[in-house]
C-alpha cells in the first residue's frame, strides 16, 4: 500500500511542480472545438477519457446523442483528442501534448465538457490530471467506473439512480480533494478507493438495493465516510497512526458496527488501511 502511496504522491507532486514552473512568454493561439455523434444501434460503450490539466465537466448528453464533446485548447501546446469504433464500441475524448513539455503551463483557461448518453451502457475510465473537475454522473447507464485524479480538486455525484447496476466503483486520488455524493445510487456491490494526499469525501447516501463492500486505502490524509443511518456498517481499520471517530458504532473485537447491523435489510463493510491522517464517520437521513 505505501509503495502504491509514494509513487501517486510523487507524480501528484511532479504535475503540481510542473504546473508551478515558470514558463517561456509565448504568443497562445486559443481553439474551441465541439464533436458530437447520434446514436445508433450501440448496445454499449467502452469510454476512456483523458484530460491533463484545467478544467473538466462530465455530464449526461441530451436525448438521441451518444456523446458531445466539447474544448477549448492552447494549439500550441495540447490538441484534442476524439477516437469514436463503432465497430469495437469504444470511444476516446481529451487532449494530447504536441511537445515533451507536456501539459506544462496550460492554464485553468483550459476546459472540457464531455456529455455521455444516458441510455447506452457504459463502461467509464476517466484520468485526470491537474485542476479541477465537476463529474455528474447520476442517471447514466454505467457498468463499471474507473476514475484517477492527480493534483486537483475533484467532485463526483451520482445525484440520480444508476439506469443498470455498476460491477465496480473504483477511484484514485493523489494529491488531491476528492468529494464523492450518492454512492448508494450506483448500484454498485463493491468500492474501491486509493488516497494519496489530500481530504476524501465519501458519501454513500442514495438509493439502496443490496448490500456491498469498500475498501479504503489512504496515505497521509483525511476521510470522511458519510453513512446512511439505514445502512447496517461494519468498519475495519489497520492504520499507522491514523485517528478514527466512529461516532454511533460500537466496537466489537476488531470492527466497529452500526447499532442496526443485525436488523439493516442492507449491509456495507468497509475496510480502511491508512497511515497518517484521520477517519471520521458522519451519519446522515
Amino acid at each position: 500500500m505505501f509503495d502504491t502511496f509514494r509513487s501517486r504522491a510523487a507524480a501528484a507532486l511532479a504535475v503540481g511542480a510542473l504546473l508551478g514552473a515558470t514558463q517561456p512568454a509565448h504568443a497562445q493561439t486559443w481553439r474551441t472545438v465541439t464533436s458530437a455523434r447520434q446514436r445508433g444501434a450501440e448496445k454499449a460503450l467502452a469510454v476512456h477519457v483523458q484530460y491533463g490539466a484545467g478544467h473538466l465537466t462530465v455530464s449526461p448528453a441530451s436525448a438521441g446523442l451518444l456523446y458531445r464533446f466539447e474544448m477549448r485548447y492552447d494549439e500550441d501546446k495540447v490538441r484534442p483528442l476524439t477516437e469514436y469504433s463503432a465497430a469495437s464500441g469504444t470511444l476516446r475524448l481529451g487532449m494530447e501534448q504536441r511537445d515533451r513539455e507536456g501539459i506544462r503551463g496550460i492554464k485553468r483557461e483550459s476546459r472540457a465538457a464531455v456529455s455521455l448518453s444516458p441510455e447506452v451502457p457504459t463502461a467509464l475510465r476517466l484520468e485526470f490530471g491537474a485542476g479541477d473537475a465537476d463529474l455528474d454522473l447520476g442517471g447514466l447507464s454505467l457498468s463499471d467506473v474507473d476514475i484517477s485524479t492527480g493534483a486537483s480538486e475533484t467532485r463526483i455525484s451520482f445525484g440520480a439512480p444508476n439506469r443498470i447496476a455498476a460491477r465496480r466503483v473504483k477511484m484514485a486520488a493523489g494529491a488531491a480533494s476528492l468529494n464523492v455524493s450518492g454512492l448508494g445510487n450506483t448500484g454498485a456491490p463493491r468500492f474501491e478507493f486509493e488516497g494519496g494526499m489530500g481530504h476524501t469525501t465519501l458519501d454513500f447516501g442514495g438509493r439502496w438495493t443490496h448490500s456491498a463492500s469498500a475498501t479504503v486505502e489512504m496515505g497521509v490524509g483525511s476521510v470522511t465516510l458519510r453513512l446512511p443511518r439505514a445502512l447496517g456498517v461494519r468498519v475495519t481499520k489497520d492504520s499507522f497512526l491514523s485517528s478514527f471517530d466512529g461516532a454511533g458504532m460500537v466496537k466489537r473485537g476488531d470492527a466497529w458496527y452500526s447499532r442496526n447491523w443485525a436488523t439493516a435489510p442492507y449491509k456495507l463493510t468497509v475496510d480502511i488501511d491508512a497511515a497518517l491522517g484521520s477517519i471520521d464517520v458522519v451519519w446522515i437521513d
